[in-house]
């Protein structure tokens, strides 16, 4: 048996790969993180069309938080919790919004069964939220040499200062309650005039607001992608 970490994509249920939804249909465990008490995480919203009615559903704890060792910790603990079930020959997936190597703590369960075990693994691919965004304002991410930088919010003004000044086009993510830095950010490098902003990429309510500065202010949605070039 093996174990799967499957992208689901963006939000739309359409949008899985034609492998994942197979694999989802197989599926005797499924491990999702932990999301606030009575609410169903976007991931397994997205999922619930191609998974059996008798799916085990294990959730697992990766708070939110800065230090490293506790990720480590809760990747070491999903990590067994697959073993077990895989050595009694269960198949088990673990779904993440988008792709699985795209900001995921799925990295750190891989790191875990890789260094501790010797389960089989398959990784599955999903589309990203900033190839959805740029699939919704119908414009490339970059064209002939030109070189993309996808810039998580949460990184040091040092690396993203680096960051702009050799890239040619941006994918701002992990903006939500960060939106005045990335403003400052855009006047800065005088990149607002080219800048959208996509909102719930994938969903029925999904939007592009092309008025990036203006969508910035106004933003309140977590499920937030801002895309820019020079």
């Amino acid at each position: 048996m093996k174990f799967y970490g499957i992208g689901v994509g963006p939000g739309d249920e359409k949008l899985l790969t034609i492998k994942a939804a197979e694999v989802l249909a197989e599926l005797d465990v499924l491990l999702i993180p932990e999301t606030k008490k009575g609410k169903e995480g976007v991931a397994k919203k997205i999922a619930n069309k191609y998974l059996k009615e008798d799916l085990e559903i294990v959730y697992v704890d990766f708070p939110m938080v800065v230090d490293e060792s506790v990720f480590e910790e809760a990747g070491q603990k999903a990590a067994e919790i697959i073993e077990e079930n895989v050595n009694q020959g269960k198949v088990v997936g673990f779904i993440t919004l988008g792709d699985p190597s795209v900001y995921s703590t799925y990295g750190y369960i891989v790191k875990a069964l890789k260094k501790n075990t010797s389960v089989p693994i398959e990784t599955i691919p999903g589309i990203t939220s900033f190839c959805a965004a740029a699939a919704m304002a119908n414009r490339p991410l970059m064209e002939k040499d030109e070189i993309l930088a996808v810039i998580p919010m949460n990184a040091s003004d040092e690396q993203i200062e680096k960051v702009l000044s050799f890239a040619d086009s941006f994918a701002f993510m992990k903006i939500y309650k960060r939106e005045s830095r990335v403003i400052s950010l855009l006047k800065q490098n005088h990149l607002e005039e080219n800048a959208v902003m996509a909102l719930k990429c994938g969903f029925p309510d999904a939007e592009v607001k092309t008025e990036g500065i203006k969508a910035l202010e106004e933003n309140k949605d977590y499920l937030s992608v801002l895309l820019t070039r020079k």
